[in-house]
């Protein structure tokens, strides 16, 4: 297959797998050692992608963006050669029924999803998979599944033409969750649907009148919702997968029926190996998921407008993957301090490094910093190791932004004092290897606003604005700078005053502007109102 031979030349290396590692097996309820099929040069990572009927709302954004956050740990933090792959379910009922509600091809409708939603994940600066599978690409192999479950007696036809999975051929159905079988389904609806038993799942839906339909020797019609990522996730990655990844509502029946039906085809005892789900997204005041069916949802393009998306993913960082999120004003605003303490650390980290701040010297302050540096390094290491655990680590950095700002705003050195060499070295160098780390954590998480190079990947256009933008802030923070220093030089209380107006509309601006002995720094705060 293209797919495959094309991925296993991006990696030539034998997989390593980093030390004590361990994610949550939601059959076990603990947390198990990471494995992965070590005879593979990669990481095999597939999630269940979106049924394109409408727009996207911050419950899907949610699974994504954790998703993306994993994903970036293991590629970025662990240097594991993942290669992930997503579907896109561009055929369904609700597509129909939506198609047909608005009178318009039902190709179209999807296809015009489709692109919202790829949109919508590249301005929560979500990674796109490395393969995209889009469902009615790849009808002949979905069909070839579905016979070949036939003919291996695990799977059975109707007199409509429809084709159901016999789960009582399966003896580990409900390894996922486990399930009472006489209560998935009543027997009126069995009867009517020609299953032979209610735990029965579809394989293959038989077309109804005015229906798009795919023509095959059990009859004319279109695939099962869980055969889908079977197959696709099959075409890629083969009989066994490294992770499967999905929201925790998925877990049941999507997951199991998918595990069961890939099991049985492909005659393996386990298909996936670590089942990765995600909490659900709550609204604050509210005890059940975010849904379309319930009308509480807020689209990804209407959280945009509010917030950044660099906000949106700290509130996700903040909270354990596998736990509920709350989404409201008091969260939001949560998360966008955490990260304008980060820009205050970064701020006043780069105005001690550039000269801007007195400097403090002497070895103890020195190997202070620098044991916390380790200290975090280390705790930072063990908490990711423990499943992912991203909520602690911000802690954890934050800790540490505070103990530099404490020693860096408090220091007792005097301007325009050369120390002797005899007294030591300065802690510059300290907290610089300080400001790399906690920068370099944070955009493996995917903060893009913490990336120095973030500017440079706008277009052209955009550079020469921010350019010009950033000079002038420049030319109005010296002219302050020289009317604070006429202030300082003959203790003018109006000239202390326009000083502190020009700081605070300046402020008013995101401009934010701080005041080191005789010298300034400036920093934009990007945040949204």
């Amino acid at each position: 297959m293209f797919y495959r031979s094309h991925l296993l030349r991006k990696y030539s290396t034998t997989t390593k797998l980093p030390a004590d590692l361990r994610v949550y097996d939601g059959r076990l309820k603990e947390k198990v050692p990471l494995h992965i099929q070590r005879e593979k040069p990669y990481v095999s990572f597939y999630t269940c992608g979106p049924t394109v009927y409408d727009s996207a709302h911050i419950g899907h954004a949610s699974c994504y963006v954790r998703l993306d956050i994993l994903q970036r740990i293991l590629r970025h933090h662990f240097r594991m050669p993942l290669i992930t792959a997503m579907n896109v379910t561009d055929i369904d009922d609700k597509i129909i029924v939506r198609a047909q509600e608005r009178n318009i091809d039902w190709r179209n409708l999807a296809r015009h999803y489709e692109d919202e939603f790829w949109s919508d994940l590249n301005r929560l600066n979500v990674r796109s998979p490395d393969v995209k599978l889009r469902v009615t690409d790849h009808m002949p192999a979905i069909i070839r599944f579905v016979q070949t479950l036939v003919d291996k007696g695990y799977a059975y036809s109707t007199a409509d033409g429809s084709v159901y999975f016999e789960t009582s051929k399966y003896k580990q159905y409900g390894k996922l969750q486990q399930v009472n079988l006489e209560q998935t389904c009543d027997s009126s609806s069995t009867t009517a649907s020609g299953k032979m038993h209610p735990s029965d799942f579809a394989l293959w839906k038989a077309s109804k009148p005015g229906e798009p339909f795919w023509t095959t020797i059990f009859g004319n019609g279109r695939p099962g919702w869980h055969i889908e990522c079977s197959t696709l996730a099959s075409h890629i990655f083969g009989s066994r997968l490294d992770f499967h990844a999905g929201g925790l509502d998925l877990r049941f029946p999507h997951h199991e029926n998918e595990e069961t039906q890939s099991c049985c085809y492909h005659d393996v005892p386990d298909w996936v190996t670590h089942w990765v789900h995600t909490g659900q997204l709550h609204l604050e005041g509210q005890t059940h998921k975010m849904s379309k069916s319930l009308k509480n949802t807020i689209s990804i393009r209407e959280l945009l407008e509010q917030h950044s998306a660099d906000e949106f993913r700290m509130l996700c960082l903040m909270t354990h993957y596998r736990n509920v999120i709350e989404y409201g004003a008091e969260a939001m605003a949560t998360a966008r301090n955490v990260l304008q303490k980060f820009d205050s650390f970064f701020n006043d980290a780069n105005a001690y490094i550039d000269g801007l701040k007195p400097t403090t010297y002497g070895e103890a302050s020195t190997d202070t910093l620098l044991k916390q540096l380790s200290d975090t390094k280390t705790i930072v290491e063990q908490f990711l190791k423990n499943d992912f655990n991203t909520a602690n680590t911000i802690l954890a950095l934050t800790k540490l932004t505070s103990i530099v700002q404490k020693e860096i705003n408090g220091g007792k050195a005097e301007e325009n004092i050369v120390p002797s060499p005899f007294v030591g070295a300065s802690n510059v160098g300290a907290v610089l290897a300080i400001s790399e780390y906690i920068r370099e954590q944070l955009q493996v998480y995917g903060l893009e606003s913490k990336n120095k190079d973030s500017c440079t990947q706008s277009s052209s256009n955009e550079g020469v604005k921010d350019q010009s933008f950033e000079r002038l802030i420049e030319t109005i923070v010296s002219a302050r700078s020289d009317i604070r220093l006429q202030a300082i030089e003959t203790k003018d209380r109006q000239l202390f005053h326009v000083c502190d107006l020009l700081r605070d509309h300046l402020k008013t601006a995101n401009i934010e502007l701080k005041d080191h002995g005789k010298t300034s720094s400036w920093n934009l705060r990007r945040t949204k109102s």
